[in-house]
């Protein structure tokens, strides 16, 4: 059998679990030669996009590819041996590798939200005189307001809007789900009505739509701060519940039932960049060669604008070579857990790394 044939069976064979010890090896082996990787990325590309939306598992396919990438075509520095704890050494190609294999998920970036999830009594708030966009379609479609914002509408969604924002304010109505990266404007804030919440902005990016498991109302926000707070012109109730706000990477849930919000990170944390040019600074400082933990977790908690916290300190002698630039969050901790046996847990909007860590 010829060597590239041999290795997509046992690339078929091992996202799938099928493989043994035996052809484990033997499978690493051939990644590890250099001269198949079209062949791999080709193979996993296509496995995970016939995956689908309801696939279990860890890495969504674009950041599998992405680090894949990174991997297979990444300067000689990237792939020095790591020597883990107890001295054992390991390829960082095997572990990036094997880490990727296993982690196949949906192919949709806002993965279990629900776009018709309308109140009944929403469409009794809203002006009569807005226009509105209807998406029957089954693409996202992108409307440009007249300041300039853009919407991308998800199908099955409806926007009611101003032609012309002529009030102190630029207010639209969502029924389903949309992305908004809204144009600054400090003298006229725009806001979102969406079912019991209205998302208040000045100029970001942010997602509003509904988690079809829990039914609770989220506001996901990419780029800039944004201020949630009840839509009483809905509820009609005397008491009120504080206002929350939120900066990127960070979402809050709004329960209906109970009336409260309740913030997180959201599921896919991305680098926040301001300009493409300090995306070109960032970059050069997330490629770490024997970089101590302490450096490797003040970068990312920079690159990213999330707290990361240790549990023990001890975790900060660990050191980490690679690349894990443009990675969202969670695909890099991911990868660095691999390399220094560690683990992390999410707390809120926090990050906590667990581990034994490394001797001086």
């Amino acid at each position: 059998m010829k060597a590239n044939t041999r290795l997509s069976l046992l690339l078929d064979k091992y996202i799938k679990g099928e493989i043994d010890l035996i052809e484990q090896d033997e499978l690493f082996e051939l990644i590890e030669l250099e001269k198949f990787d079209d062949i791999i990325l080709d193979d996993i590309q296509a496995d995970l996009y016939t995956k689908n939306e309801n696939a279990a598992a860890s890495l969504p396919p674009y950041i599998a590819e992405e680090i894949i990438r990174k991997i297979l075509k990444s300067e000689p520095a990237v792939n020095q041996i790591i020597a883990s704890k107890n001295g054992t050494i390991f390829s960082f190609k095997k572990m990036a590798m094997a880490a990727v294999f296993i982690g196949v998920i949906a192919l949709t970036y806002f993965v279990g939200f629900n776009v018709k999830n309308t109140s009944s009594n929403f469409a009794a708030i809203i002006p009569k005189n807005t226009e509105l966009k209807i998406n029957d379609s089954k693409k996202v479609q992108i409307l440009v307001l007249s300041d300039g914002s853009k919407v991308y509408l998800s199908p099955g969604s409806t926007l009611h809007f101003d032609h012309e924002f002529k009030g102190d304010s630029r207010e639209v109505y969502l029924e389903g789900e949309a992305f908004f990266k809204i144009q600054k404007n400090p003298s006229k804030p725009f806001l979102v009505y969406y079912n019991n919440i209205v998302t208040k902005v000045l100029g970001t990016s942010f997602r509003v739509g509904t988690n079809k498991l829990n039914g609770q109302q989220v506001v996901e926000v990419k780029t800039g701060r944004v201020q949630v707070f009840e839509n009483i012109r809905l509820l009609k109730t005397e008491g009120k519940i504080t206002p929350v706000i939120i900066t990127p990477n960070q979402k809050v849930s709004y329960d209906k039932d109970f009336r409260r919000f309740e913030t997180a990170l959201v599921s896919r944390p991305e680098p926040v960049l301001q300009n493409e040019e300090s995306s070109k600074i960032e970059n050069r400082a997330l490629f770490f060669d024997q970089q101590k933990l302490n450096h490797v977790f003040d970068q990312l908690s920079k690159y990213y604008l999330i707290d990361i916290t240790v549990e023990n300190t001890a975790i900060y002698n660990c050191v980490f070579t690679g690349d894990i630039s443009n990675l969202d969050l969670f695909s890099a901790l991911k990868i660095i857990c691999i390399a220094t046996n560690a683990e992390y847990e999410v707390n809120g909007t926090k990050i906590l790394m667990k581990g034994k860590g490394c001797n001086n």
